[in-house]
Parts: structure tokens; C-alpha cells; sequence
């Protein structure tokens, strides 16, 4: 994972209280409850990160045309079957 946990942690209070403010959401429970599940949705997404990440990176290597890491091609290659990797795990 790349952000620390008290990095997630520091985050999740921002985001909770930039959304009270503005009236994004109302605390129907107690503050501490609705940042504890902020941090875990962002656990869970950088973890489905990574693990996406791992997995094109292992499908890019196995590919019979070798493309340069770096080079225009492989960031194409890359990015296109990243983002059709989370699509298809965020949707189910």
C-alpha cells in the first residue's frame, strides 16, 4: 500500500470534515464511526489497487510482443488495461 495508516487516517478526517461542511452527508452515528468506514473504503481501494497493479504488470510480461517499460506503447498498453481491471472488479 502506498500511504501510510496515519496518512489514510489524517485523510479520512479531511474528507469527513470537508463533507459535513459543505452538507455532503448528515452523522446520523457518531464521528468516529463514519471515519473509521471512510479509512476502510480507502483500505479497501488501495488494496484493489495494488492487486490490479500486480496483475497487469504480470500480463503485460507475458505478453509475446516484449514492450519497452516507459515507452508510449507500454504506458497505452498499461493504463488501458488497468482501468478495464478496475472496472471490471469495482462493478461487482
Amino acid at each position: 500500500m502506498r500511504y501510510s495508516s496515519a496518512r489514510i487516517r489524517y485523510l479520512a478526517r479531511q474528507i469527513f470534515k470537508r463533507a459535513t461542511e459543505e452538507g455532503v452527508f448528515d452523522v446520523i452515528s457518531s464521528e468516529r464511526a463514519v471515519i473509521n468506514e471512510i479509512i476502510e473504503t480507502m483500505e479497501k481501494y488501495f488494496s484493489l489497487e495494488d492487486e490490479v497493479y500486480e496483475k497487469v504488470m504480470e500480463s503485460l510480461q507475458k505478453r509475446s510482443k516484449k514492450l519497452i517499460p516507459g515507452s508510449m506503447e507500454w504506458e497505452i498498453a498499461f493504463n488501458k488495461a488497468f482501468e478495464e481491471e478496475m472496472s471490471k472488479r469495482l462493478l461487482k
